[in-house]
């Protein structure tokens, strides 16, 4: 109680505008934190989403909190994944805890080159690499054309470009119910190619028919578009 009567003392001799920016500062720090703690909660935890499909979940600011997610398709004893996380140890861990092993994974559909989008890439050695786009230099991938079909094992995967994030990012389509939007959801504002053309796409995907689920990058599982939309606007 003395050390708390004598911090009060000497607190209250500090002028005005010191204490007004003491609490501002910690109004402040209080602030972020609880967007920090709000925002990764957003991602899916690791683990069986439903039978056959599954979230990994990783870290991308190397602090504990889980903020990026790829997600894993089975397609009989074999997987694809679409994007690739952060880095390898982080990766390799999640997929040991879902008993799945990296050469198990066939496939690997890139929404775009960010950087927490294909940390994980040369882990996977026997998977081809498809994306929508030349953004990454370096690695050998497969470059599909917008609305095109590919099929593994009887699964169906469709691009859709949609630019804008970044100018190579693209949207996945699976078995026609399973959206896999990357970061089309990432405020517009925040783009490095073209927030008009994001906000043009992202209508575009949000207009489609026939979608269940829809997988984000950094915000989580929707069920349907229109929650999607509703989140979003």
């Amino acid at each position: 109680m003395d050390i708390l009567k004598k911090i009060g003392a000497y607190y209250r001799k500090k002028p005005i505008w010191l204490k007004i920016i003491v609490i501002a500062l910690s109004l402040i720090l209080i602030l972020v934190s609880m967007l920090i703690i709000a925002y990764s909660r957003l991602t899916y935890p690791t683990g069986e989403i439903m039978p056959g499909l599954y979230a990994v979940r990783s870290d991308m600011f190397g602090n504990g909190r889980s903020m990026v997610n790829f997600f894993l398709f089975q397609t009989g004893e074999k997987y694809i994944a679409i994007d690739a996380g952060v880095d390898n140890s982080q990766t390799e861990y999640a997929l040991l805890k879902l008993g799945i092993s990296a050469d198990d994974i066939i496939a690997v559909f890139i929404t775009h080159s960010d950087w927490d989008h294909i940390g994980s890439l040369d882990l996977f050695n026997n998977a081809i690499i498809y994306t929508g786009f030349i953004e990454l230099p370096n690695i050998y991938h497969q470059i599909m054309t917008d609305e095109e079909i590919v099929d593994f094992y009887g699964v169906s995967i469709k691009i859709i470009y949609t630019p804008g994030h970044t100018s190579g990012c693209v949207t996945y389509l699976i078995d026609g119910k399973y959206l896999f939007v990357g970061d089309l959801l990432i405020n517009p504002n925040l783009a490095r190619y073209d927030s008009e053309l994001q906000i043009f796409h992202r209508e575009r995907v949000l207009g489609m028919d026939g979608v269940e689920y829809v997988f984000t990058g950094h915000f989580g599982i929707f069920k349907n578009v229109r929650l999607f939309r509703w989140f979003w606007l």
